[in-house]
């Protein structure tokens, strides 16, 4: 049996009328970074310098995203990335407009990856517990759901039970820099605060960067529970125009 296990959770399935069928969640646990594939590859082979593995990933990393941005499909063992444009052109001669079209990565999970996921043993733990959920966030002042947002300005989250209510001080709305140690921000307006959606304003001061959004709150559709429950969406999220924000930018625009 592979040593490698998935853990998941089930949720009632609400695009179906049939009672008790579920649809399974998997558990995100963690974000590895080049500096933690590079540690892991020295706990395996010691004659190489992490220093070194990571400076290696992070060229390939480089090479990979140029080749990409120059029409390159690139190709490696955890997949197949294919650029892709979206979007209407009217006439023939249009230029390419930012404003109304995206560039962006379609993505094939590779051989090294699909046999991986074969191997894996999904450990499901029943019934989960109903709380909030985020799905994903669209920054208001540029329409983007890639993963940006703009500090001073509103992004639209969409979940299920993400109402804020209670009166539990640790309710709320986070920014949580991506750097370990860091405190988290808290939001200090909600402009529309819904059990699907919330509009969240940006505090204008959050410094450039990356990072993760957490909701909590006593939210439980007729009623409020006694004690505020968390969720952080799993996604690395960074500020518009950041670049790479903190320097650890791992997250391709994907399709």
């Amino acid at each position: 049996m592979s040593d490698i296990k998935l853990y998941a959770d089930l949720y009632d399935n609400a695009l179906t009328e049939k009672e008790g069928d579920c649809t399974a969640r998997p558990r995100i646990n963690g974000t590895l970074y080049n500096a933690d594939i590079a540690r892991r590859i020295v706990e395996k082979r010691t004659e190489y310098r992490p220093e070194t593995i990571e400076n290696i990933l992070t060229m390939a990393d480089e090479e990979k995203s140029i080749g990409l941005a120059s029409g390159m499909s690139v190709v490696d063992g955890v997949g197949q990335y294919l650029p892709q444009i979206k979007g209407v052109f009217d006439k023939p001669t249009d230029p390419f407009d930012p404003a109304k079209h995206t560039l962006f990565v379609a993505y094939t999970a590779g051989k090294t990856l699909r046999n991986k996921l074969k191997e894996t043993v999904v450990v499901t733990n029943g019934q989960a517990t109903v709380g909030p959920v985020i799905g994903g966030l669209t920054d208001s002042s540029t329409g983007k759901d890639d993963g940006t947002f703009t500090p001073g300005m509103p992004i639209v989250v969409g979940g299920n039970n993400i109402k804020i209510t209670g009166k539990n001080e640790a309710n709320g709305f986070y920014f949580i820099p991506a750097a370990d140690g860091s405190t988290p921000v808290k939001a200090t307006v909600i402009v529309h605060n819904n059990p699907s959606q919330l509009t969240v304003m940006v505090p204008a001061t959050l410094p450039e960067g990356d990072y993760y959004i957490s909701v909590t709150t006593q939210y439980a559709h007729s009623s409020t529970v006694k004690e505020p429950r968390s969720y952080k969406y799993p996604v690395l999220l960074s500020t518009a125009g950041s670049g790479s924000g903190g320097g650890e930018d791992d997250r391709p625009v994907i399709e």
